[in-house]
């Protein structure tokens, strides 16, 4: 069958909802000092925020996605942006941080929608398979729409306050998923998939047919590993370097939009150095990433109160773009393996694990930090997880050979 040329009108909306997505919760992650104070909040309890958020997308992941093969890009995309926006402009009405929470759930449950709709728009949309590339900048969506929230929310907050901004960015993101509802062309190339669609597999056959694959089962670790790292730095990142690295609130909330803007960059860099170069597969690259991490972790975690300010803001930039800048050649790794019919089923399988990390980890985290009243063993404990996958990754490549030899 003949490659399709990409459609760049249909490229418009998972970019667009991916950015307004990132818009919407990375700003608000930047907010969450500011919410602590209101509501006097603990270390751990600002953890569970992170894990309210993730738990409905955790516990939805697979499904949604096996579902997202079912409805199409255009449904899935419009009511997955309806859910999140309505949820996260409740924010700003929550009487007390338990009520916040419930809506953070609420939240969480568009988001599992989104994320494989957006995936199985540019596998599809892309010709040929899914570029490490093209999906790197579309992951790189939701980097530039956090960095933009993380440093425009809080200065909306300073002087209209966190609620207001709250607000103000979940009816953006109900604007443009009222938009999607009406796009023609994204329509037009649901019908023309509707009919493959049908012929799929049952549910249970799909999931069992990719963890059969061992290259589906190290992109599965890998991703469990870089979302501890993920969860730990959207929900403890400004505290860190506000308690520990001594910065103020403004620039503590300027590292996370750092480490943002470092995934941003990473995402298409790492996308386009597995595509270009025979030796960064997407496997090897997921290895490098890994080390970087735990490199600037174990810094955080041994030196990170003698460093000075701006040494921290710098690493707080590299480990986004290796942390955070994973999504491209994950995610164009997914799309190699499953193919565009299964492309939904299995971003959901893949983000049930990652968001196990993300649900699990960041109060867990705070926990340690609170019994400690520093963050040094939680910062060991993120960093031994990437170590694992990097073991795990040379264990299979050992196999191989075995294998190949006799």
């Amino acid at each position: 069958m003949e490659a399709k040329r990409i459609n760049l009108v249909d490229m418009v909306p998972p970019f667009t909802i991916n950015i307004v997505m990132g818009f919407s919760l990375g700003g608000f992650a930047a907010l969450l000092p500011m919410v602590r104070d209101d509501f006097h909040l603990t270390r751990t309890q600002v953890g569970f925020y992170t894990t309210f958020l993730f738990l409905a997308s955790f516990a939805s992941a697979i499904f949604a996605g096996y579902l997202i093969d079912r409805l199409g890009i255009r449904k899935g995309l419009a009511i997955g942006g309806l859910v999140m926006g309505s949820f996260i402009a409740l924010y700003g009405l929550a009487p007390n941080y338990s009520v916040l929470l419930v809506f953070a759930f609420g939240a969480g449950l568009g988001q599992s929608l989104l994320t494989p709709a957006g995936n199985k728009a540019i596998i599809a949309i892309t010709p040929g398979r899914a570029s490490n590339t093209i999906m790197g900048f579309f992951r790189s969506g939701v980097g530039v729409g956090s960095l933009m929230g993380a440093a425009i929310l809080p200065a909306v907050a300073l002087h209209l306050g966190w609620r207001f901004a709250a607000i103000a960015s979940g009816l953006i993101c109900l604007g443009l998923a009222i938009s999607i509802f009406n796009n023609k062309s994204l329509a037009n190339r649901d019908r023309e998939e509707e009919g493959r669609t049908q012929e799929n597999d049952s549910f249970k056959k799909e999931v069992r047919d990719l963890l059969e694959i061992p290259d589906f089962r190290f992109l599965l670790l890998s991703g469990f590993s870089f979302a501890a790292v993920l969860g730990t730095l959207i929900g403890y990142l400004p505290l860190w370097l506000h308690e520990t690295g001594g910065l103020s609130l403004y620039h503590a909330g300027l590292g996370l939009g750092l480490a943002q803007a470092g995934g941003v960059v990473g995402r298409p860099f790492w996308g386009f150095l597995s595509d270009r170069f025979q030796f960064f597969r997407q496997d090897m690259v997921m290895v490098i990433q890994s080390i970087i991490v735990i490199l600037v972790l174990g810094s955080f975690a041994l030196v990170g109160g003698i460093l000075t300010g701006g040494f921290l803001l710098t690493l707080s930039f590299v480990v986004g773009f290796a942390g955070m800048g994973f999504g491209g050649v994950y995610f164009g790794f997914l799309g190699n393996l499953a193919g565009v019919l299964k492309a939904g089923v299995a971003t959901g399988l893949a983000l049930s694990f990652i968001r196990l990390a993300v649900v699990a980890f960041p109060p867990l985290f705070g926990l340690i930090a609170d019994y400690t009243n520093n963050y040094t063993y939680s910062w060991f404990l993120i960093l031994l997880f990437p170590t694992l996958s990097i073991f795990y990754f040379f264990s299979l490549r050992n196999k191989k050979a075995k294998k190949q030899n006799s």
